[in-house]
């Protein structure tokens, strides 16, 4: 998980929370993704590391169940997967990995502190943390109270996602995602207070990878990589993607 010291990120205008949102040790997901940087194996890695892109928009487009391992412990009222769609695999060290991303919107709750140096940053909440309890509760009552929006906030594995139609031109958003400085813009969803705090739903405009293997009692299904095994495999995963 990241810690509060990786979530604090500078903040762009009111209505577009910008932040570095890159960490690669974090659970079994690459935050920072560009298409067209998708790569295959470099000369730098192992001959029996590979990355298969695939092309078929048909099979990209079945959605592919991922759930946490049996030794990660599941979040009271969280999903028990989260949708992704896949179009790599990566094989490192003869094990095949799924790379997708969530087929519903990533989004994160987040508030707005000051470091030491007087300066604001976006603070990540995690998904796992008590009081996201009562949080995820509230946003999750604000989304959903317009019935015409047809929007459903869920507690999934990894990451908060939201279903539904946004109403964003994705393809608008790109060209202004990314300054000189790498900095990374989030829509600003909603606000909220909660006991004399004030909190925000955010969607970073950057697709979140998720990464998993073969789940040995469905097929069908995908295990996320747990901590220990992101820590281990990020390195060379970024590197085959060339992030």
């Amino acid at each position: 998980m990241m810690s509060t010291e990786s979530s604090r990120f500078g903040i762009a205008s009111v209505l577009s929370l910008a932040f570095a949102f890159f960490a690669i040790g974090a659970d079994a997901f690459i935050p920072v993704y560009s298409p067209a940087s998708k790569t295959s194996a470099s000369s730098s890695l192992c001959a029996e590391n590979k990355l298969t892109l695939i092309d078929d928009p048909d099979v990209v487009a079945k959605p592919v169940a991922f759930r946490l391992a049996d030794s990660e412990k599941k979040t009271a009222g969280e999903e028990s997967v989260i949708e992704c769609y896949v179009d790599a695999i990566a094989k490192i060290n003869d094990v095949d990995y799924s790379v997708g991303f969530p087929v519903d919107h990533a989004v994160d709750i987040a508030v707005i502190e000051e470091d030491e140096d007087g300066e604001e940053g976006l603070t990540l909440l995690e998904t796992d943390e008590p009081i996201m309890d009562k949080l995820f509760a509230i946003a999750k009552q604000m989304i959903e109270q317009d019935k015409d929006a047809k929007l459903a906030l869920y507690r999934t594995p990894a990451t908060l996602t939201l279903a539904g139609n946004l109403g964003m031109d994705d393809d608008e958003d790109e060209d202004e995602d990314e300054d000189e400085d790498g900095v990374v813009a989030a829509d600003l969803l909603l606000s909220f207070e909660y006991e004399g705090q004030e909190y925000n739903l955010v969607k970073p405009t950057d697709l979140m990878l998720l990464v998993g293997k073969e789940d040995g009692d469905n097929k069908e299904q995908r295990v996320l990589i747990t901590d220990e095994e992101s820590e281990e495999l990020m390195p060379t995963l970024v590197e085959m993607l060339g992030l």
